[in-house]
């Protein structure tokens, strides 16, 4: 059984290279990127080349170790994610075929599958056209086994933005999202949202993108992960009985009307935060400094930094979370955390609520939660599907693009 992270374009592939820059993820967890420029996978700290594929209008897809590499894959897609859709509509069997050469059992049947993450940036143009692609080959591989979870990247669409000295539309990003989001839900189980524009308001907020990424990368090991993280038994431990969430209930979490024929994606936003169990003194010294945690306070604190500007967790109808502390801090001591003050205060902002606990052994309590809504209720997308009309409006995108 392995479960596989998909990085798509450069937004994608950072993300599952975060992700992989935790030592304890690696297993069972596989790594595959794909991106249309040479420069953006040299920039990968944490995936093999092995485990890298370029796409070009001329080659298809293209095995980073191909003789030639370099000159094949080098001029992106201009941020034109139709163009890119079309590019792998043409190689669909050459998806398959890397599928099947990184997955396959030894007696050729396909691998065991269970969960898959795609990860792209919906502003721009690989990821947004390629990752339905791939979502939809993980599916066919695997006999429509997987459950996929997107991990989509919103653009700012406050005003033009620079990059490489080229003036970026905001109306056309938004138009690529609403198109890519469109092709998603067709693909995916549900949506994890990652909004650019929370960063828009900082100073030197390009400086930020890359501590964004590692910060939406930890919350997702966290979940993802769950107790097996560390590969701790809470049965060596008396008076510890945590309950536990796995990846099964994340889907659920994600997704709405998930026995019905009617399934539909639902649009997550991601929180985390973290409190130190152990003052400096701590560190020195065994047995002193253990420092109480406040588990209203951390709960509060992981809801104000999710993941999607201007976003309430009263509207969300499902959520999500997790609790991974210490094993002093789950038993029945003194500084035991108080999992039912973080259950009601997720009960008190939407009615489907799942609470899991698992342990560390690193000095820190933390608190990972996803809250999920409809579509239809995320101000930020109607928002971005507005600025998409208006640009369609004014451009005759149609002839245009």
């Amino acid at each position: 059984m392995v479960y596989v992270f998909a990085g798509t374009g450069q937004a994608g592939s950072a993300i599952v290279d975060d992700v992989f820059g935790h030592r304890r993820v690696s297993t069972p967890a596989s790594p595959l990127v794909f991106n249309s420029t040479i420069r953006d996978l040299r920039n990968l700290s944490n995936v093999d080349e092995a485990n890298q594929y370029g796409i070009a209008e001329r080659h298809g897809l293209v095995e980073r170790g191909t003789p030639g590499f370099e000159e094949q894959v080098t001029g992106g897609f201009g941020r034109n994610p139709v163009q890119a859709d079309e590019v792998m509509s043409n190689n669909r069997e050459e998806l398959l075929d890397t599928l099947s050469t990184h997955f396959d059992e030894p007696d050729g049947t396909p691998g065991d599958i269970p969960f898959a993450f795609v990860c792209l940036g919906l502003g721009g143009g690989t990821g947004c056209g390629i990752a339905p692609h791939v979502a939809d080959a993980i599916k066919t591989y695997t006999d429509g086994v997987a459950q996929i979870i997107a991990v989509a990247v919103l653009p700012n669409t406050k005003g033009p933005v620079s990059e490489d000295d080229e003036k970026i539309s905001a109306g056309r990003q938004a138009w690529n999202t609403v198109y890519g989001l469109d092709r998603l839900e067709e693909s995916v189980d549900g949506i994890v949202l990652v909004d650019n524009q929370r960063l828009a308001y900082e100073d030197a907020a390009e400086g930020r993108f890359s501590e964004y990424n590692e910060y939406v990368a930890s919350g997702l090991v966290d979940l993802i992960s769950g107790s097996t993280l560390e590969r701790i038994d809470p049965g060596e431990y008396d008076d510890v009985d945590p309950p536990v969430v796995d990846l099964q209930d994340v889907v659920t979490s994600l997704s709405f009307d998930t026995r019905g024929t009617n399934s539909r994606p639902g649009y997550a936003t991601i929180g985390r935060s973290v409190s130190m169990t152990q003052s400096l003194l701590g560190y020195l010294l065994p047995f002193v400094g253990s420092q109480n945690v406040d588990s209203s306070a951390l709960s509060r604190l992981a809801a104000s930094k999710q993941t999607l500007s201007g976003v309430s967790p009263e509207e969300a109808e499902k959520a999500i979370g997790l609790v991974r502390a210490p094993v002093e801090y789950i038993s029945g001591g003194g500084r035991r955390i108080e999992t039912s003050t973080m259950r009601r205060f997720l009960e008190a902002q939407c009615p489907e609520v799942n609470l899991g606990v698992a342990l560390t052994r690193r000095n820190l309590a933390s608190f990972t939660s996803l809250f999920t809504y409809r579509r239809e209720n995320v101000d930020r997308i109607t928002e971005i599907e507005q600025r998409a009309d208006e640009y369609e409006a004014e451009s005759e995108v149609g002839q245009t693009i």
